[in-house]
């Protein structure tokens, strides 16, 4: 592993190995050591058994990786990277330190959720998993994963994310003036709804006609396939003009069978019988046929452009349901009515799918009882999976009001049937059954499990 976690006293720490050392490295260690640099994580270089090891303070930081698995990456958060980015190369220029050994990797940013601030791991030396990279390309590949997991959901800022995510690909910035891709895109104007006339766009509902314009040119027609069901008039016809024949011939067959005198022809018995059963097999089966056989589909296909206004209803449905309705001012109030109607039919009727997939067992459900001593707190109820928990109001989805619980503390997932509890390096600790959990490291836990909070305790219950 090129990286190891370890815990001394209540720090964490972040343990790198400087596996060769480059002349220049003893003069960044310095650097680094001796000085508290903005946006770089405070390092300690300790040698031991002739092995030059990096020991990097994470304490109460979490990794971009780690923070934005379990949720969505938000306007505020882009800014943020990208400020921190041009913080981070300011001050690597400022101590006159190379920028090839800034690490721009999300696995290994940490983030300080409540200062909302970025700190880079700054390796001075040689190691296979931080030589040899393009600080260009590395943040390529930041802004891949940005642009991944943002919220989709946030229409209000996603054009901007796409046309700086551009603008990144296409190396139009500098690392040390980064900011100069937002400069365009700062959250009052956007909030407002006001952008330059250079982006093309106005999200203003003067414009709402132009917007219209716009779409209706760029989004393709649709392809509308249209199937209608007509009757084979004439297989129908052909199979009643058959059992018509085969009933004539099996009353003829049978007279010839029993009163052979009065026939103008005359055949065995054996033959007259034989002929007799396949006319009534004939009749039998041509009239016990489905009517699906005589169905013919005919497929239809029409072109239908995009439009921003609702459908109207054509001019003959309108006349007809005039006619219906009597009047055409209470044609409206009609269509308003029926609507209410079938809505209330359908809120008490329940398909039989539906009623099936009721009564099948329930997924189960977690929740976490408290079960300590001293002040009351409220049970961690898991409505939303993952479902993170700490004292952060903005990134939890369970608050605990605590000073001995972190910003973030643990997270609750899902895996398969199984749920999980996962410590998000919190500086207090996560433990199940009396056991703590590593950083970053999760365990299953049971119905009935016990697991503490910091100094919270709390009961398993999973129905």
């Amino acid at each position: 592993m090129p990286v190891k976690y370890e815990q001394e006293n209540n720090i964490k720490y972040v343990v790198i190995e400087n596996e060769i050392c480059l002349p220049d490295s003893e003069y960044e260690q310095k650097m680094i050591e001796k000085n508290n640099i903005a946006c770089l994580l405070s390092m300690q270089v300790r040698k031991i058994n002739n092995r030059v090891l990096y020991f990097y303070d994470i304490t109460s930081r979490q990794t971009m990786s780690k923070l934005f698995a379990y949720s969505c990456v938000r306007w505020d958060d882009f800014l943020m990277v990208i400020r921190e980015i041009e913080n981070a190369a300011r001050s690597v220029d400022e101590y006159m330190l190379g920028m090839a050994s800034l690490v721009i990797k999300p696995e290994y940013i940490y983030i300080d959720t409540v200062k909302k601030r970025l700190q880079f791991i700054y390796f001075p030396g040689n190691n296979k998993e931080f030589s040899g990279l393009r600080i260009e390309d590395e943040i390529k590949k930041l802004f891949d994963y940005l642009l991944e997991r943002f919220d989709h959901e946030d229409k209000e800022h996603i054009m901007a994310v796409y046309e700086i995510y551009q603008k990144v690909i296409q190396n139009g910035y500098k690392i040390c003036s980064m900011t100069d891709l937002i400069d365009d895109f700062e959250t009052n104007n956007i909030t407002a709804g006001k952008t330059d006339d250079k982006h093309g766009f106005d999200v203003n509902d003067n414009n709402e006609a132009d917007c219209k314009n716009i779409l209706s040119d760029v989004i393709p027609p649709e392809i509308i396939e249209d199937e209608t069901e007509d009757k084979n008039t004439q297989a129908v016809r052909t199979v009643k003009y058959v059992k018509i024949l085969s009933a004539v011939m099996f009353a003829a067959l049978i007279i010839n069978l029993f009163i052979p005198s009065i026939m103008p022809f005359r055949l065995s018995s054996t033959i007259s019988f034989i002929s007799a059963v396949v006319c009534a097999a004939v009749y039998f089966i041509l009239d016990r046929l489905p009517g699906e056989l005589f169905i013919k589909t005919k497929k239809r296909s029409t072109r239908q452009s995009y439009s921003a206004e609702e459908p109207e209803q054509s001019g003959w449905a309108q006349e007809e349901a005039v006619e219906v309705y009597g009047k055409k001012e209470n044609f409206e109030e009609s269509q308003n009515t029926a609507e209410n109607i079938i809505d209330k039919d359908m809120e008490h009727t329940m398909l039989l799918s539906e009623y099936l997939n009721s009564i099948q067992k329930k997924e189960r459900r977690l929740r976490l009882i408290y079960v300590g001593d001293g002040d009351t707190f409220d049970d961690i109820i898991v409505d939303k999976l993952p479902c993170l928990v700490g004292s952060l109001e903005e990134r939890c989805n369970h608050v605990i009001a605590n000073r001995l619980v972190s910003h973030i503390h643990m997270c609750i997932l899902k895996i398969e049937q199984d749920y999980y509890v996962e410590d998000m390096n919190s500086t207090n600790g996560t433990y199940i059954n009396g056991e703590k959990l590593e950083a970053n490291t999760r365990k299953c836990v049971f119905d009935g499990d016990e697991v503490v909070i910091a100094a919270l305790t709390y009961k398993v219950e999973i129905t």
